[in-house]
């Protein structure tokens, strides 16, 4: 087996490799567009594992606040590549981190080797991330509005980077938060399929009170659409307005002739967890995360 700096072409392949590890709906055209990131260094910070031509893994590396507080490590892989994947990650996490820093690394919620491994370098499990779900039929809630709030869709041209304040600020509070540099937030929104149609903004007078970013799939799959973001800025949040987003983003996935919607949510977000239940959502699957002292 050897390692070797990624290549477009490889997409497909990393794709495959990702299902096999237990990630199912990352598709060629998502691989893609995380190796056009315009903030990744590929050539030093992602390796694939290659045996006999064929790729059986995948690792990168990455510093979302350039100043080497938090790594976060991806891996995903066929067992037989995975220690050697894991060493590279850790000498770049190393490298790239700050003292006092750690490294965070995810894995699918059944894949026991892979945590296996994780634990005998010393990372400890931290908390849950959730995918939920919901059946779309006919008895869809109509959203209830607060007072003062009207709800339109995307003006790209007049409102990018309000709508990235908005974001970046309702979720400025949340465990491991970093900013997103604002280059990879424009190129992760308007990734294909990106349909202005489906950002839905939320204002009281001129200001942006909350957001729903939904994507018009997840993972290929065009009977689902997905909340990518959902987010209500502090002063309007305990009035119900998220609840109210959420609906009315899936009245219009509805109408589009989705059969199921999907978001994924920080499990150590309770008020978050205990809303999307409110709304219908059920857990579907779970990741674990772990981290390590750098």
């Amino acid at each position: 087996m050897e390692l070797r700096a990624p290549r477009r072409e490889d997409a497909a392949a990393v794709s495959q490799a990702g299902i096999r590890f237990g990630l199912a709906d990352e598709t060629t055209q998502d691989i893609e567009a995380w190796f056009d990131n315009p903030v990744m260094n590929m050539d030093e910070d992602a390796r694939v594992a290659v045996r006999d031509d064929a790729i059986i893994g995948y690792a990168d590396v990455s510093d979302r606040s350039g100043v080497g507080k938090l790594i976060w490590i991806d891996v995903r892989a066929d067992d037989e590549a995975l220690p050697g994947l894991l060493d590279f990650a850790e000498r770049r996490a190393r490298a790239k981190g700050a003292r006092g820093g750690k490294a965070k690394v995810w894995s699918p919620q059944h894949n026991a080797v892979w945590q296996s491994l994780l634990e005998s370098r010393g990372f400890v499990f931290d908390s849950f991330s959730r995918r939920m779900r919901i059946a779309l039929d006919d008895k869809l809630s109509a959203p209830e509005w607060p007072d003062g709030i009207s709800v339109r869709t995307y003006r790209r041209d007049e409102e990018e980077r309000d709508v990235y304040d908005a974001h970046q600020e309702a979720f400025s509070e949340e465990p491991d938060f970093e900013k997103d540099p604002y280059d990879e937030w424009v190129h992760w929104s308007y990734r294909e399929p990106f349909d202005p149609e489906l950002w839905f903004v939320a204002t009281d007078g001129d200001e942006i009170a909350g957001i729903a970013l939904c994507r018009p799939e997840r993972g290929g799959d065009f009977n689902v659409g997905w909340v990518n973001i959902l987010a209500v800025r502090k002063p309007w949040r305990r009035r119900g307005l998220g609840k109210a987003l959420l609906e009315h983003a899936f009245r219009e996935f509805r109408a589009r002739g989705k059969t199921h919607a999907g978001l994924g949510v920080d499990a150590r977000n309770e008020d978050a967890l205990a809303l999307y239940g409110r709304a219908g959502m059920e857990v579907e699957r779970s990741l674990l995360w772990y981290e390590k002292a750098l």
